[in-house]
């Protein structure tokens, strides 16, 4: 009878973390800030004038926010999203996709409930200017208030649409 012969072959992976040398990680991650340092002020201008736009377009004192389209807002409000790099730590990024949500599921069910737009609206301003002096805490509670002003004010995607 033959016996066993077991083999451990080296990958190069295994190879190259023995070797050493490179950079630490918080050297990488310090690499990685400064070269996301000039997209920066881009990005934050292209979330003010994406929030400027969405206050114009279906903020509470705009006029004919009844005919915009609702497409419209979720396009803007994705365009917040792309841009949130430049707010890191403020939760606008996921209050723009908690909006998304509301314009898609607004569209799905044919209602439009201003209320809950001016409350998604005006955190997204809260969350610009304020979100990064929040604790992870807050955030979270202004983002899972915002979830729950969409599913008493619309309803939930799961259920069925009136359109």
């Amino acid at each position: 009878m033959s016996s066993v012969r077991k083999f451990r072959v080296k990958t190069k992976l295994a190879t190259e973390v023995l070797k050493g040398g490179g950079i630490t990680a918080s050297e990488a991650l310090k690499r990685a800030d400064a070269g996301l340092e000039p997209l920066r002020e881009p990005c934050l201008v292209t979330v003010d004038r994406c929030l400027s736009e969405i206050d114009k377009r279906f903020g509470v004192s705009a006029s004919g926010r009844s005919q915009e389209e609702f497409e419209d807002l979720y396009v803007l409000s994705s365009e917040i999203i792309d841009s949130s790099l430049g707010l890191p730590n403020s939760g606008i990024e996921h209050a723009a996709r908690a909006l998304c949500d509301l314009a898609d599921l607004s569209l799905e069910k044919g209602i439009r409930d201003w209320q809950a737009v001016d409350v998604h609206i005006e955190t997204l301003k809260l969350l610009r200017f304020r979100g990064q002096a929040f604790s992870q805490e807050q955030r979270q509670a202004v983002l899972d208030g915002l979830k729950k002003v969409t599913l008493k004010r619309v309803g939930d995607s799961s259920a069925p649409s009136a359109a």
